[in-house]
């Protein structure tokens, strides 16, 4: 009875992939919902070298957490089965062994991107909340960098943001980031008066 016990505790992590055309789908569910989980992937796709184009974040009624990911690899690779696996093991490192993502970038020589600054002085960021939805929605509109996205996830996860969806479009060397975002701690929008300036203020301080 113990050992079932303690199976059914197990914490879930289940990876798997949908080739497409010029993309991959990317499908991660968990066994429970938590602050930062594009954080940590992005983190992972970074340090394999792979982009993620779109995300959706979908919670089920036993509390499971199935996140969608549309990605593509820097150099135009596919997804292969040795490849998946290791993205399953860092993940599990990161979100069930008390990894930290600083931690994980810097055993694989990626932790430039932590302090790394872009210097695009032609970035443009637009936060508002719409009246007809729950959310906050984030535009970045910034020259299109490997790694971009990992900076922004981190910047949201250290403010106790959460991101509900992500959509980017690259047009001429360009990139259109549009987020849905809420705060963990309530699950309402962001405060204009206190939380816009902090967000604005960590975005810029490296685009």
């Amino acid at each position: 009875m113990a050992q079932t016990v303690q199976e059914i505790k197990k914490p879930i992590l289940h990876v798997s992939c949908v080739p497409r055309k010029d993309t991959t789908l990317l499908k991660i569910s968990l066994s429970q919902d938590d602050l930062g989980i594009l954080y940590r992937v992005t983190s992972v796709l970074y340090n394999h070298r792979w982009d993620i184009l779109e995300a959706v974040a979908e919670t089920a009624s036993d509390g499971h957490v199935q996140d969608l990911f549309v990605i593509r690899s820097w150099d135009g690779g596919e997804m292969t089965e040795e490849l998946l696996s290791q993205i399953r093991t860092d993940l599990y490192s990161l979100f069930y062994e008390g990894k930290t993502v600083a931690m994980y970038l810097r055993e694989n020589a990626k932790e430039e991107v932590l302090v790394r600054k872009i210097g695009d002085s032609e970035a443009t960021l637009k936060l508002y909340n719409p009246i007809s939805s729950d959310f906050t929605v984030m535009d970045l509109r910034m020259k299109d960098t490997p790694g971009i996205l990992f900076q922004i996830t981190e910047s949201l996860y250290h403010l106790g943001i959460d991101i509900i969806s992500f959509t980017a479009n690259s047009f001429d060397g360009k990139i259109r980031d549009s987020f849905l975002l809420r705060t963990s701690l309530t699950g309402e929008k962001l405060d204009e008066k206190l939380m816009f300036p902090m967000l604005r203020a960590k975005l810029e301080s490296f685009l």
